[in-house]
C-alpha cells in the first residue's frame, strides 16, 4: 500500500511539474512607455519572406499619420492612418500593474504595423502588406458611449493603384468587433489579417504568448518564446490570432471554413498571421479584442471561451470556478475565497477523506502480522499473498482504501489547479498584507535568494512545506523508517516547485493542508 501511495504522489507531482514545464507562467510586465516612433516613408509595399508571417514590429517606419480615437465603456482604441492599422488599444477595467494609479493596459504594445494588417500576394509571388497604404479615416459618431456603434471607414491606395477598404464597427458594451476588408486591382490572390506583439523579457516565470488558433474543434497554440521557426496550421477554424495568459486578440469567422494559421517570431517580437486557403477579395471577421474571462468570451461566441484551456478536467475546473466567483461575490476577496472553496471541496470529500484515514490506521494495526506472513513465506510468494488475502479479510482490511481516496480527489485538484492558474479574476487580486497579487508568487520585502525570481522571501510557500511535514508525521504509515526518511523529500519536492508558483495556487495547497491536518488530528483523538 505504501509504494502505491508513493506512486500515487509522484504521479501527481510529475502532472505539476509537466504542466509547469510545458505552459511556464511570465508575470506581466510594464510596456516600455519612452519607445519614441521615427518618421520613414515607404515607396511601395514591404516584401516580406514567403513564409506569410505577419509584419514585425519595427519602430523605424512606424509614424502613424493622422490619428482618430474611439472610445466604449470597455476601452479606448486609436487608429492610425498609416497601414489602416491600430496604435493603441486600452482597456479601461484592466490596469498594467496592481500598483494605485497606474495606467489601463493596452493590447497593442508595439509600433508595428501588424495590428489589422492586411497581407496578400503580389503578381511575383512575393507576400506583401499595406503598412506603406496611407488610408483616408472618416468615423461616424464620437463615441460608443451612447448605446450606438461607432463605425471607422478607411480607404487607402497601393503603390500599385489597387484600393483596400476597411471598415470596424465598434460596439458600446462589447469587446467584440466587427471588421470588414474589401479589395480592388490588387489581384485575386489569398488574404490574410495579423497582430503581432513585443515579448516579454524572458523570466524564470513566462507567460505563454503566441499565435492561437481553434481548428477543428480543438484549440492549437505556438508559444512564441520557444518557437523556433515559423510554424503553419491549416484546418477549418473558428478563430485565430495572438494570446498571452490573460487576453486575447482573435480574428473570429461567421462559422468554421478552411483557414491557415501562420505563427512566427523574431529576437523581440511573436506574431501571428490568419490566411485565407483560396483567393478572395474580400474578408469579414468579428475582431475580439479584450480578456480572457468566461463571461466575456462566452457572450462574444464564435467557440472563443476555448481560448481557456482548463484542461482534461474543464468539466471539473468550470463550476469550481463559478463557485469561486458566486463566493468573491459575496464576501469581496478571492484569497478568503480559494479558503472557502478550498473548506467546501474538503467537506464534500470528507466521508473519503475518512475512509482513507481508517483504512490507513487499519494496516498500520496489522503491519506486525503482514510482516511475519512475508517472512514465514518468504521462498513461496503465492502462499504469502493467500496468507496476506486471508488477513484482510479477517480484519476488514483493504490495501487499497488507503490509494484510491486520493486518486478519486486528483481530478478535482487539477482542475481547480487549472482554474486558479489560468483566471484573469485573480489578475492584481489582493489579499492580505503583501499579498496584492493572487495571480503572482508571493514574496514580503526584496531580499534576493537563489532560483526564486522574482526576489523575495515566499512566506506562504515555506509555510506550505512546514504543513507538509507536519501532516506527514500526523499521517499513519506502514513504511520501515528507511522508507519513512525518503517519503520525507516530498516536502522539499513541493516547496521547491511551488516557490515560482501564483500565491492563489499556495494558499489553496497551504488551506487544503491544514484542513486535512484538523481531521487528522481529530481522527488521532477519536481513535484514543
Amino acid at each position: 500500500m505504501e509504494r502505491r501511495l508513493a506512486l500515487a504522489l509522484a504521479l501527481s507531482l510529475a502532472i505539476l511539474v509537466g504542466f509547469q514545464v510545458l505552459f511556464p507562467h511570465r508575470p506581466p510586465e510594464r510596456v516600455p512607455s519612452d519607445v519614441v516612433a521615427t518618421t520613414a516613408a515607404h515607396t511601395q509595399p514591404a516584401a516580406i519572406p514567403a513564409t506569410e508571417a505577419a509584419p514585425e514590429p519595427d519602430p523605424g517606419t512606424a509614424d502613424p499619420g493622422a490619428t482618430v480615437d474611439v472610445s466604449s465603456r470597455l476601452f479606448r482604441a486609436r487608429f492610425a492612418s498609416r497601414g489602416g492599422r491600430l496604435i493603441s488599444f486600452e482597456l479601461s477595467e484592466y490596469r498594467k500593474d496592481p500598483a494605485p494609479g497606474d495606467g489601463p493596459y493596452d493590447l497593442v504594445n508595439s509600433v508595428s504595423p501588424a495590428p489589422l494588417a492586411l497581407m496578400w500576394r503580389n503578381e511575383a509571388g512575393e507576400v506583401v502588406d499595406d503598412r506603406s497604404v496611407v488610408y483616408e479615416i472618416t468615423k461616424t459618431g464620437d463615441s460608443a458611449l451612447d448605446d450606438k456603434p461607432v463605425v471607422i471607414t478607411m480607404r487607402g491606395r497601393t503603390q500599385a493603384g489597387g484600393t483596400i477598404t476597411k471598415t470596424i464597427e465598434i460596439p458600446p458594451n462589447s469587446y467584440l468587433l466587427d471588421y470588414k476588408v474589401e479589395t480592388e486591382g490588387i489581384g485575386k490572390t489569398p488574404l490574410a489579417v495579423g497582430w503581432a506583439r513585443k515579448l516579454h523579457p524572458h523570466k524564470a516565470r513566462a507567460d505563454v504568448e503566441g499565435a492561437v488558433g481553434y481548428f477543428d474543434g480543438k484549440l492549437h497554440s505556438f508559444d512564441a518564446s520557444t518557437l523556433k521557426e515559423t510554424e503553419v496550421f491549416e484546418g477549418n477554424a473558428s478563430w485565430g490570432g495572438y494570446a498571452e495568459h490573460y487576453f486575447l486578440a482573435a480574428y473570429v469567422a461567421d462559422k468554421r471554413e478552411p483557414l491557415k494559421l501562420v505563427a512566427s517570431k523574431s529576437e523581440t517580437s511573436g506574431s501571428s498571421a490568419l490566411w485565407t486557403t483560396t483567393p478572395a477579395t474580400a474578408l469579414h471577421y468579428g475582431l475580439y479584442l479584450g480578456p480572457k474571462s468566461f463571461h466575456d468570451l462566452e457572450k462574444a461566441g464564435g467557440e472563443l471561451v476555448q481560448a481557456i484551456d482548463l484542461g482534461w478536467f474543464w468539466f471539473i475546473a468550470k463550476p469550481l470556478l463559478v463557485a469561486l466567483r458566486l463566493i468573491h461575490g459575496l464576501i469581496g476577496n478571492y484569497g478568503w475565497a480559494i479558503i472557502l472553496l478550498t473548506v467546501a471541496v474538503r467537506v464534500m470529500f470528507y466521508p473519503v477523506n475518512k475512509k482513507q484515514i481508517e483504512a490507513m490506521k487499519g494496516m498500520q494495526a496489522i503491519q506486525p502480522e503482514v510482516k511475519k506472513i512475508q517472512e514465514r513465506y518468504a521462498d513461496d510468494r503465492e502462499t504469502m499473498n493467500k496468507e496476506m488475502m486471508e488477513l484482510y479479510r479477517r480484519h476488514k482490511v483493504n490495501p487499497l482504501a488507503g490509494c484510491l481516496p486520493m486518486l478519486v480527489q486528483l481530478p478535482v485538484f487539477i482542475g481547480l489547479y487549472n482554474v486558479l492558474l489560468q483566471s484573469i479574476e485573480l489578475r492584481h487580486a489582493p489579499f492580505v498584507g503583501w499579498m496584492q497579487d493572487l495571480s503572482q508568487p508571493d514574496r514580503l520585502g526584496a531580499m534576493p535568494i537563489p532560483f526564486v525570481e522574482p526576489s523575495g522571501i515566499p512566506v506562504m510557500t515555506l509555510l506550505m512545506g512546514a504543513s507538509m511535514v507536519l501532516q506527514q508525521k500526523m499521517t499513519p504509515s506502514t513504511a520501515d523508517p528507511a522508507q519513512q526518511r525518503v517519503m520525507m523529500i516530498m516536502p522539499v519536492v513541493f516547496t521547491v516547485m511551488f516557490v515560482n508558483f501564483p500565491a492563489g495556487l499556495v494558499l489553496y495547497w497551504l488551506s487544503n493542508n491544514v484542513l486535512s491536518i484538523a481531521q487528522q488530528y481529530l481522527s488521532n483523538r477519536q481513535g484514543k
